[in-house]
């Protein structure tokens, strides 16, 4: 094929690939914004993989299981308990004792512990959801790089094309005497390092892929490109109420106050005395050496350091709960700051796109004028692989503008869980103890 090319008059020939070059930065702008006629998404179907196999999940779905269990034994404690004791004594005698305790009233100690259990299982629910968030954040910007990556490399693809082309065109020159040595040697320089820079493309396209793959833990098609409507974003105000109301570090920290009340009560609650219904049954008893069941209310209390221990703990549960608090103020801040960041940025860049495809057509145009004036005598041949280059770099410049849009608007996306649906997950309105189930 390329030498089929070369065969071809060099003047509409290069203007052919010109063309083409004006073409990619057009084609390229709408890449991101094309919907797939097959199937799911290529981003869709490496969101889904994420969540499914990556083992970081496992370990949390673990936690949570295990915090499942606490509030059981949390539960219990409502449940009669049962003690038995027996001894061998000296005079043959082998007294066997058997208590039985069923709690009446524990003033709230036991609802309080078995509260703080419940609220420490949602809080490692979010602590999953919040892991998610995070995963689908870095799966979608993974996969937006290996689209970026791969548009730079076509890119460059085309770069060596084009010089591949115009160093034949300066090769028949020289041999017709038409151009000096030093043209073809200058238009060999530029297509060396055409294909250097390729050739680092291609390797930060595996690079890319690698990363994606370390997160899908299996391959995924990863040439699809994300459709117009997922990109579609409202207001910046809009977006900025959705991400505080959506937002898993804003949840998990809300969690963490409900747990800090929780455990406030829980250590509130936790000197007041039990009061129990308790069942005796003494086997060859010690003094009289008969059986005996005895029932009554039995009334325990426990008061540690004569109650000093329970003050310092009911007031260290207290600093926690203002801590948390501050802690969740501080988190809206930080989400605040970084949507008005990434929706600022993904402005700037549909701005330098429209201006940068604006400039590749001019310097396509001025490309065209500058061969015409070589093959006229009066550019000199420097000046139209400059020209080249330039129109190359403006290129790299468009597509790299347009994948960072695409960047900041998936974390957009991310932060305030609209990619939660794509991804397989669960509608985040509801109750995260039922996503755990």
């Amino acid at each position: 094929m390329m030498d089929l090319k070369i065969k071809q008059r060099p003047s509409a020939l290069l203007s052919c690939n010109r063309s083409w070059l004006y073409v990619i930065p057009l084609i390229c702008l709408a890449l991101p914004t094309v919907s797939s006629a097959m199937g799911s998404n290529g981003i869709e179907a490496a969101l889904r993989a994420t969540l499914s196999q990556h083992p970081a999940l496992t370990g949390e779905r673990a936690n949570i299981e295990a915090k499942s269990y606490m509030g059981d034994s949390a539960r219990a404690a409502r449940y009669p308990s049962i003690t038995a004791q027996a001894s061998i004594q000296h005079t043959n005698n082998y007294p066997i004792g058997i208590r039985a305790r069923q709690p009446l009233w524990a003033f709230g100690r036991i609802d309080n512990g078995i509260a703080y259990a419940d609220a420490d299982m949602k809080v490692e629910t979010v602590a999953l959801l919040q892991m998610k968030r995070q995963l689908i954040d870095e799966t979608a910007v993974a996969y937006a790089r290996v689209l970026g990556t791969r548009e730079r490399l076509e890119v460059a693809v085309n770069n060596e094309l084009a010089l591949e082309v115009f160093y034949q065109q300066i090769k028949r020159r020289e041999v017709g005497q038409l151009a000096s040595i030093a043209d073809v040697r200058l238009a060999l320089a530029r297509k060396l390092q055409a294909q250097a820079r390729k050739s680092r493309l291609n390797s930060d396209v595996l690079v890319a892929e690698n990363e994606l793959l370390a997160l899908t833990q299996s391959p995924v098609a990863s040439t699809q490109m994300v459709s117009a409507a997922l990109t579609q974003l409202p207001s910046q105000e809009e977006v900025m109420l959705l991400a505080q109301e959506r937002s898993a570090d804003v949840r998990f920290k809300s969690e963490n106050i409900a747990l800090a009340k929780a455990d406030v009560d829980r250590e509130r609650s936790a000197p007041m005395p039990t009061i129990y219904l308790q069942g005796d049954y003494f086997y060859n008893d010690q003094a009289a050496g008969t059986s005996d069941f005895r029932i009554g209310v039995a009334i325990e209390a426990n008061l540690e350091g004569m109650g000093f221990a329970a003050y310092g703990r009911n007031n260290a549960a207290g600093a926690r709960l203002q801590a948390v608090n501050a802690d969740l103020k501080a988190t809206l801040t930080e989400v605040r700051r970084n949507v008005t960041s990434l929706y600022t940025n993904r402005q700037a860049q549909e701005t330098i796109v429209a201006s940068q495809i604006h400039s590749v057509a001019e310097l396509s145009e001025i490309l065209d004028s500058y061969q015409r004036q070589y093959d006229a005598g009066q550019k000199p041949w420097l000046e139209v692989l400059n020209m080249q280059r330039e129109l190359n770099e403006q290129l790299h410049q468009l597509a790299q503008s347009k994948n960072d849009w695409l960047i900041y608007t998936l974390k957009l996306l991310a932060m305030t869980g609209s990619l939660d649906t794509l991804a397989g997950e669960v509608d985040q309105t509801e109750d995260p103890a039922q996503e755990a189930e």
